[in-house]
């Protein structure tokens, strides 16, 4: 008998004549080995998250730091995993020096990082009110900016190689509530601290919804102001380039054009102040304050929108109004 048929019939032997199904028993012991291991991963990505937020927070704090972190993620992300050679990666690094000592590009990741210190806490944490303070800093601080802001911090974080680096790209990237791009204002208002306002101090609303209009408004300005800086000296064709390159730069610093700020996103600003004084504060005096801005804006470009939204909020609120018993006449 040749060796192959012998085995053939070896392995016949030794098979089952029929697939097995699973006992309820065998089933339970499953599962019970299944939650086991959920509640170790669960642990185990916890621990990561944290310890990669307390990485990020201390590069922060640090200049070379940051640069340093950003150096070892890009080796490991763009080089260890992909098994390139150390000499390609070194090669990088000198085309880089130039880059790595601008001021502006190091500054801008410590930005990032310190937001996605403060991302991954957001993940983990169940109080979001410790978060508060933290976030309201930051945004401070981006409002204080003196200067352009570069890619680290105007792209998702997402997609940073910091991110990449510690496997932390679909954690951050599926938190509805929480603005994936460091540098836009608006968004973090709008996903975390306002909602967070209303539910839980509503009578903060309003100074919130000052603090962001004049943090969005410096930010604008500054970013108007380094805009101007650039054209001066070009002739031109180019200042035709230059005017290119900031109209299509990507994140959040594209949109921030002074134009567009003023004729579009302050007005809805205000608006959206007015609307969250009616809606969580006091409805009486919101309705006046919202009447006066629509008669004010009644002719501009988004006169009709605000027109809508007002007869619409008045309209519920009739609805919800408890309604007088009627007094029937005999």
């Amino acid at each position: 008998m040749k060796p192959r048929h012998a085995l053939l019939l070896l392995l016949l032997a030794v098979l089952p004549a029929q697939a097995q199904e699973l006992t309820p028993e065998q089933i339970e012991s499953l599962k019970a080995r299944l939650k086991s291991i959920k509640e170790n991963l669960s642990t185990h990505l916890t621990s990561r998250n944290t310890n990669a937020s307390q990485t990020f927070f201390n590069a922060a704090g640090d200049p070379r730091a940051a640069v340093d972190l950003y150096l070892d993620c890009v080796k490991v992300v763009d080089y260890d995993r992909k098994g390139r050679p150390e000499a390609d990666f070194r090669a990088w690094k000198e085309g880089q020096a130039e880059r790595l000592r601008d001021p502006a590009f190091v500054v801008s990741l410590q930005h990032q990082l310190r937001y996605l210190a403060l991302s991954c806490q957001a993940v983990e944490s169940e109080d979001k009110s410790k978060l508060f303070a933290p976030l309201m800093a930051y945004v401070d601080a981006l409002s204080n900016l003196s200067e352009m802001p570069t890619g680290p911090v105007t792209q998702s974080i997402a997609s940073s190689v910091f991110a990449r680096a510690y496997y932390l790209e679909k954690l951050l990237g599926g938190n509805e509530n929480w603005e994936p791009v460091p540098i836009n204002i608006g968004g973090i208002y709008s996903r975390t601290i306002l909602p967070y306002l209303r539910e839980n101090e509503p009578r903060s609303l309003m100074n919130a919804w000052e603090k962001r209009i004049e943090q969005q408004t410096k930010l604008v300005l500054m970013l108007e102001a380094q805009g101007e800086k650039e054209l001066r000296g070009q002739n031109r064709d180019e200042q035709r380039r230059t005017r290119g390159n900031q109209s299509n730069q990507g994140g959040a610093v594209g949109e921030h054009s002074k134009a567009e700020f003023v004729a579009r996103t302050l007005p809805q600003l205000q608006w959206g102040k007015l609307k969250d004084q009616f809606q969580y504060i006091d409805q009486l005096n919101g309705a006046k304050a919202m009447l006066d801005f629509v008669e004010a804006n009644l002719k501009g470009e988004l006169g009709e929108q605000f027109y809508s939204e007002f007869e619409s909020l008045i309209d519920s609120a009739q609805s919800a109004a408890p309604q007088e018993p009627s007094t029937g006449s005999n």
